[in-house]
């Protein structure tokens, strides 16, 4: 009888375990930063309402802008929006705090987070990992300077080859103008 009772305890303990664990998994990737792909710190959101750290934000507008032209913009990193702003402080000025977002990150236990979630965040030189506009794999991406597109290496290297045919192509036809 006692043994009865002993795996009938064991059993509800594994249900709220199994439940809590899936509790916290959607809570995570509710507030897994795309940027960075680890919970987010002070999330903000860009005219699209996808939201992002804040942090994240201004380095991902200040590491990716297109200072060629006049015009300043970004792409966002979900649905590749295009967001046009004066400066950078125009840019700062535009995030838009998520409070709900906020609120919940503030419940959470962030002491949670692995040794492996904080080497996922943003890498310098332009490095992100994230999902690559065209094959969709999550891997390490560059942003292209010519279209802006978030690339991996081996998709970013095909891309390249066809802007620099394509530039070709058009080249020759003007040329022979």
């Amino acid at each position: 009888m006692a043994s009865n009772y002993t795996n009938s305890d064991s059993t509800e303990n594994i249900t709220e375990t199994s439940s809590s664990k899936k509790k916290d998994d959607f809570l995570n990737e509710i507030l897994m930063c795309g940027i960075r792909l680890s919970r987010m710190s002070s999330p903000y959101c860009l005219p699209c309402a996808h939201s992002f750290c804040r942090s994240c934000l201004l380095d991902y507008a200040q590491n990716n802008n297109n200072t060629s032209t006049s015009i300043n913009f970004i792409l966002c990193p979900y649905c590749k929006y295009q967001f046009n702003f004066r400066s950078f402080e125009h840019f700062e000025s535009i995030l838009i705090i998520n409070p709900v977002l906020k609120q919940l990150c503030e419940a959470l236990d962030t002491s949670k987070i692995n040794s492996d979630q904080q080497q996922q965040q943003s890498q310098s030189n332009g490095l992100y990992r994230a999902r690559c506009h065209t094959c969709c794999l999550l891997k390490m991406l560059k942003i292209c300077k010519h279209c802006y597109f978030m690339l991996c290496d081996t998709c970013r290297r095909t891309h390249l080859l066809d802007i620099h045919r394509e530039s070709k192509i058009q080249l020759d036809l003007l040329e022979s103008h």
